[in-house]
């Protein structure tokens, strides 16, 4: 292991520090730069497994992608939960499999919780966030694992593997998208309450679509319930409509094509526009580089800059969609339902 965990500690407490000194936020962000840099072959190694896996016993994965995660979501998790400390964030490198239906879900579910992965331990009893929805209304599976091999620098990493199904991903990137016009986090449950109300009532409307549970807060209300409380709220506070309007204004471009390796989203939120870098697989160091560079230089209020492992564009745009400030898929599960209450005569 390149960095003790009192190490990294220490840097991630220098960073979210009210008044650190000039050299010490420098050399804290250099250490955090390069200790993230060590997830990278950690979480594309655990991912190619599990992708094997899921092959070989014939689940059918709709995309995959793996990232490490922003500077400003690391500071912005340090911040929420203090006492863990940044030797303690167990997502800094992260991979997601999405799933057409809940069927292949459970199915991949079952396969990775059988299966043993060598240099790889399960760190953690798995998070079932759909079992059990998180009170914003977030659902997904996550499997947390420590890597260990002590001739390499990225041993004692641990990374986190997500799965969902594409309405639960529809879901959570909705959530990122709106999080651009209401200027809040909501994916921590903060800021705009409206926001997060309609997010939790969609998700309860999705949970039952795929016969899951839903949150407390939703389970005696009927089938009209949620068509009234949904037409209503929407109507009032024109969420779809929001979301539409920004999707729309996107200035989306390419600067060349694209056919695996990483790539480097930066995106200008108030200029609505989108600039795409691409990396051969060989190129990691390279691509760390201007990944660190960049967010350094950034303005954090108007632009984000991610850096993404992925194998062709399609999948950059269906695994990150809210990057692309992309609410497609979710509008037009929102219409359907819609559609179907007025077919019911639950709404006019």
């Amino acid at each position: 292991m390149k960095y003790s965990r009192k190490e990294i500690d220490r840097a991630g407490k220098v960073i979210v520090s009210s008044s650190p000194g000039v050299f010490d936020l420098a050399e804290a962000i250099v250490k955090i730069d390069d200790w993230r840099k060590l997830h990278l072959p950690v979480i594309e190694g655990l991912s190619a497994k599990i992708s094997d896996l899921l092959s070989k016993e014939g689940v059918p994965v709709s995309f995959s992608s793996q990232r490490l995660k922003r500077m400003k979501s690391i500071k912005e998790k340090l911040v929420r939960t203090p006492n863990m400390g940044l030797g303690g964030v167990q997502d800094i490198g992260g991979g997601r499999f999405v799933f057409e239906d809940m069927q292949s879900l459970l199915k991949a579910k079952e396969c990775i919780v059988k299966a043993t992965f060598d240099n790889y331990t399960l760190d953690h009893e798995l998070y079932d966030y759909i079992n059990k929805p998180k009170d914003s209304g977030y659902r997904s599976i996550h499997f947390v694992y420590k890597y260990s091999d002590v001739n390499s620098e990225s041993d004692g990493m641990r990374v986190e593997i997500q799965i969902r199904t594409k309405l639960q991903h529809d879901w959570a990137t909705a959530v990122e998208t709106a999080e651009l016009i209401s200027n809040s986090s909501l994916k921590a449950s903060q800021g705009d309450q409206s926001w997060l109300d309609f997010f939790k009532l969609v998700s309860a409307i999705f949970s039952l679509r795929e016969n899951q549970p839903v949150n407390e807060l939703y389970r005696d209300m009927t089938e009209e319930d949620y068509c009234r409380n949904f037409y209503e709220t929407n109507n009032k506070y024109k969420f779809v409509d929001n979301l539409k309007a920004l999707v729309g204004a996107v200035d989306f471009y390419e600067k060349k094509s694209f056919n695996g390796g990483y790539v480097l989203v930066v995106i200008d939120y108030v200029k609505k526009r989108i600039d795409i870098r691409h990396f051969n697989p060989q190129d990691t160091d390279k691509a760390n580089e201007q990944y660190a560079q960049i967010e350094k230089s950034i303005d954090k209020e108007a632009e984000a800059v991610v850096l993404v492992s992925v194998s062709d564009m399609k999948e950059l745009r269906e695994a990150y969609s809210s990057y692309f400030l992309n609410a497609g898929e979710f509008i037009a599960e929102l219409s359907n339902f819609q559609e179907n209450c007025k077919l019911k005569g639950y709404i006019s």
